[in-house]
């Protein structure tokens, strides 16, 4: 009997690695790049979430031992998400130089901040969806485990 749980208990734990690596892939190609993460550290609310998102999106795995990285990584990504919303995007053609009210200069390349002014929303939007999921889907193993 103990194999049995032991099996499904890593058959749960397996189901959430889809959602964990795009969460991941997602994170590491679009907001982890060092000119975003200073422009994010200069807003407010920011607490250093990029290092426990970090931790947590290097787990291979989500596993019950690992319960606080998971909520922390978690909880920082929320975070990063609603400081975006709240702060980034609303002032992003300012902050990136392409309002024609602004003639700051944060970005080199104009049409670039353009492209980073109009995929920061719906990146943003895509990363709140696959948190959303992951929760959800942490949720229900978690309920199936008990």
């Amino acid at each position: 009997m103990a194999g049995i749980n032991q099996l499904q208990e890593e058959t749960l734990q397996t189901s959430s690695e889809p959602l964990l690596n795009a969460i991941r892939d997602l994170f590491f190609s679009y907001f982890d790049h060092p000119w975003l993460i200073n422009i994010i550290d200069e807003l407010p609310e920011n607490m250093g979430n990029i290092g426990s998102i970090r931790t947590f999106l290097a787990l291979a795995s989500i596993h019950p031992i690992k319960e606080s990285i998971v909520l922390n990584g978690i909880t920082g990504l929320k975070t990063l998400v609603r400081i975006i919303n709240i702060w980034l995007i609303p002032e992003s053609t300012d902050i990136f130089g392409v309002s024609p009210f602004t003639a700051k200069k944060t970005l080199s390349n104009r049409t670039f901040r353009k492209c980073i002014a109009y995929t920061l929303p719906t990146n943003t939007m895509n990363l709140s969806i696959l948190i959303e999921e992951l929760e959800r889907e942490i949720i229900r193993e978690c309920l199936l485990l008990n």
